[in-house]
């Protein structure tokens, strides 16, 4: 049986924190153990993480005099307490799916050079959008090289849901702690990190639940000058310089990712033209050339110009005539990348890797 030690951070989440832990312990197949940290929360966290602890020996409870943030109490969790065999960071207003930790730990007991397995998530706004799942000894996994899973993050971003992803703890310890310098992006620089050490399981299994709600930092993507792009240029750019300067496909990789940078700037100046915000799409458009000097020649680009001279009310009345009166606000409004009731996640088709492939275990 293998054992799982899972570090659940809570800030000001009390009223989710009982249906994640209850999720936790409703798991069968491992040995578990449960660290709540409070992070100086002002609701009433505190309460509740205690009385959880006072109910299953299994649980411990934590409250940080002041507040770290998220990237200090994840690395209080993971790196000073964990030591089980494998390690998961799940958010307070996540949960995961029935047998979610004892598929993942078959798939590491049975491929000792996997660092991190992860799997599908259904996205949810509350409680009711919960499905239940049958628990099953049944399940698809593949084995992606560490490599494959760098440029697909390079080409494409991260399409890893955190409380899916179930780190290998002596590989963790090993390789250190998340990075306060990428707040944003730091879960995504720690999976690189892994990948650049060995494979990635992927399971095919929804493993767990991602809450997408006001409160999350995405909600406001669109929101903010260029969003996260930069962190994401920092985060591969740190991966490469600390840990992947001998993989000789990298530079190649990073190309991909600029350009794709590139592409998504130049999509968010068009959207801050149609907002009227001059400033901030001169951020992004100055943002795009930064990181790929030939963005004047992309498509994307002299579409947010040509939004910039149309101006914003000529902007939308043409997309009103074009797309109709719901395609003028396409676009304009905050991003959503992940849609309630839908399922989240990369799941590698045959010829993106070059593994052996996982049949259904037992």
């Amino acid at each position: 049986m293998g054992a799982v030690d899972v570090v659940i951070p809570c800030y000001n989440y009390g009223h989710f924190l009982t249906r994640c832990v209850d999720s936790v312990l409703a798991q069968s197949g491992v040995e578990l153990r449960i660290l709540i940290i409070d992070d100086a929360s002002t609701d009433n966290s505190p309460e509740i993480g205690s009385e959880l602890a006072k109910r299953d020996a299994r649980i411990t409870f934590r409250r940080s005099p002041k507040n770290k943030g998220l990237i200090g109490t994840a690395n209080e969790g993971i790196m000073d307490w964990a030591t089980a065999k494998y390690s998961l960071l799940l958010s307070a207003d996540d949960a995961l799916t029935p047998g979610a930790l004892e598929r993942a730990a078959k798939v590491m007991d049975q491929h000792s050079e996997v660092g991190m397995v992860y799997g599908m998530v259904y996205v949810m706004s509350d409680d009711s959008g919960m499905m239940q799942l049958p628990e099953s000894d049944s399940f698809r996994y593949r084995i992606v090289p560490g490599r494959q899973f760098i440029k697909q993050v390079c080409e494409h971003w991260a399409a890893v849901s955190t409380p899916t992803a179930v780190h290998r703890t002596d590989l963790q310890h090993r390789i250190g702690g998340y990075l306060p310098s990428l707040p944003q992006s730091s879960d995504v620089e720690m999976w690189m990190r892994i990948a650049t050490q060995g494979p990635i399981a992927v399971i095919h299994t929804p493993q767990g639940y991602y809450r997408w709600h006001g409160s999350n930092m995405s909600v406001a993507y669109t929101e903010r000058v260029c969003s996260d792009l930069d962190e994401q240029y920092k985060t591969i750019n740190e991966v490469y310089r600390s840990w992947g300067s001998d993989i000789e496909e990298f530079p190649a990789w990073m190309d991909l990712a600029k350009l794709r940078l590139a592409h998504q700037a130049c999509w968010m100046a068009g959207l801050a033209f149609e907002r009227g915000d001059v400033q901030g799409a001169g951020t992004c458009l100055n943002f795009a050339q930064e990181v790929y000097p030939s963005a004047w020649r992309l498509t994307s680009w002299w579409t947010a110009r040509l939004k910039g001279l149309a101006g914003p009310k000529f902007t939308r009345e043409l997309k009103r005539l074009l797309h109709g009166r719901e395609g003028a606000n396409r676009g304009a409004v905050a991003f959503a990348p992940f849609i309630p009731g839908q399922i989240f996640g990369w799941w590698p088709e045959a010829q993106e890797f070059t593994a052996a492939t996982g049949s259904p275990q037992r």
